[in-house]
């Protein structure tokens, strides 16, 4: 069972009368809203109930937003009653940023204000790693408690050390080689995508971070010091068989090592390797070095682009669809819940078909055939049809091109 803050967010009575509010200014019934919504499942509507009369305290954000949206709310609808809640910084976050400035005191002012920034910069990256917020600071705050290096563990009374908390030096030590890796990794991650692109018909999908992860390893052993040059040669040979038992050819292991290879020169070359941030540079950046895109992840984005891009399309043809055609209902006064809800749904799989197959296939006219029978006002159906069949003929430039089989 979920755990909830006493100070967390709540829906109000207000709040709920507000959404009350909003959906009566549009005039729609709560069965009207759950089809706008597409809860079209039974009792959809009753979640509605729910959420305006108090009985769903924590509503997910989607579902809110599902909400606000369908009643053609606006963000100034609803913000004088979350700006209170919203101005208030979390309650992890006040605590944290006490206990690090408290610890500090004893630094002088000029490293209190840098390690200060560089504080919040960590914070923001374990939040958005999704890690504890006072992880290091309750830490600190314990230290005495830490010194006692073991604790009593679960099988048989069995003891393990207690993870030491990072020490000032530590800490700015990890946040400068963050930089530099980040730095690093910027070149290699170029080089090791346009060797993924090259490589794009050997590597299944399911094995580029696989593929992607040996590069990173012969990259790892390029850039690290070996006291011998015979041990990094063996530690690269070592990686070359594992990537080949793995079930590699022989071409895609020697394109990985090569991107790491090139990346290495490339920064050996420019001076890279020897590069450092400076202390203006990490507080600019608040402690929190740039983000590097991953290979397989680029690759990724490159292959769902063309999807996204014909989705959000799709998406707006259906909206304007829908609203023409709920115009046209609207002055007819043809009822939304047994009425309008019919058309909306045969607009959806029109809008499917003519991106399928057109307009003037054989598909779109038994679409048409078939939702006949089953819409209201029959004479209108034919009509509604010439009228998606304009406004997606109108958009459809903006689709992009799809794939050649």
């Amino acid at each position: 069972m979920t755990r909830h803050s006493k100070t967390a967010f709540t829906f109000g009575p207000e709040l709920r009368a507000r959404l009350r509010q909003l959906r009566e200014r549009r005039g729609l019934s709560l069965r009207a809203m759950a089809v706008m919504m597409d809860r079209q499942t039974p009792g959809g509507h009753a979640q509605l109930s729910r959420l305006e009369r108090g009985r769903m305290s924590f509503p997910t954000f989607n579902f809110v937003m599902d909400y606000l949206r369908t009643c053609g709310a606006r963000s100034s609808d609803v913000a004088d009653l979350l700006d209170t809640y919203l101005s208030q910084p979390p309650v992890l976050k006040q605590k944290g940023d006490a206990a690090v400035a408290e610890l500090l005191k004893v630094l002088p002012k000029a490293e209190q204000r840098a390690m200060l920034k560089w504080e919040k910069g960590m914070v923001a990256a374990r939040e958005a790693r999704g890690l504890p917020l006072l992880s290091r600071g309750l830490a600190l705050l314990s230290a005495e408690e830490n010194s006692a290096c073991t604790h009593p563990g679960q099988n048989g009374g069995r003891t393990r050390p207690k993870k030491r908390p990072e020490t000032d030096r530590q800490r700015v030590f990890r946040i400068v080689w963050s930089f530099i890796h980040a730095n690093w990794n910027e070149v290699f991650e170029q080089k090791l995508y346009e060797a993924m692109l090259k490589l794009k018909d050997e590597v299944p999908r399911s094995r580029r971070r696989d593929a992607c992860g040996f590069g990173r390893r012969f990259f790892g052993i390029l850039t690290r010091y070996y006291r011998r040059e015979s041990r990094r040669t063996s530690a690269l040979e070592r990686v070359e068989r594992e990537a080949k038992q793995e079930g590699f050819s022989n071409r895609v292991v020697a394109m990985l090592r090569d991107a790491a290879n090139l990346a290495y020169r490339e920064l050996l070359l420019s001076g890279s390797l020897d590069w450092q941030p400076t202390e203006e540079e990490i507080i600019k950046k608040h402690g929190h070095a740039p983000k590097v895109e991953k290979a397989e992840t680029r690759l990724e984005m490159d292959e769902a682009s063309p999807v996204f891009e014909s989705n959000k399309v799709l998406s707006l043809i259906d909206s304007l669809a829908i609203a023409a055609v709920g115009g046209r209902l609207d002055k007819m006064k043809v009822a939304h819940y047994h009425g309008q809800e019919y058309y909306f749904r045969w607009i959806n799989e029109l809008v499917a078909v003519a991106h399928a197959h057109g307009t003037d296939s054989p598909e779109w006219q038994a679409s048409i055939e078939k939702w006949t029978p089953k819409l209201p006002v029959p004479e209108f159906v034919s009509e509604a049809a010439q009228m998606v069949a304009e406004i997606y003929n109108r958009w459809k430039v903006r689709l992009p091109p799809k794939p050649v089989a």
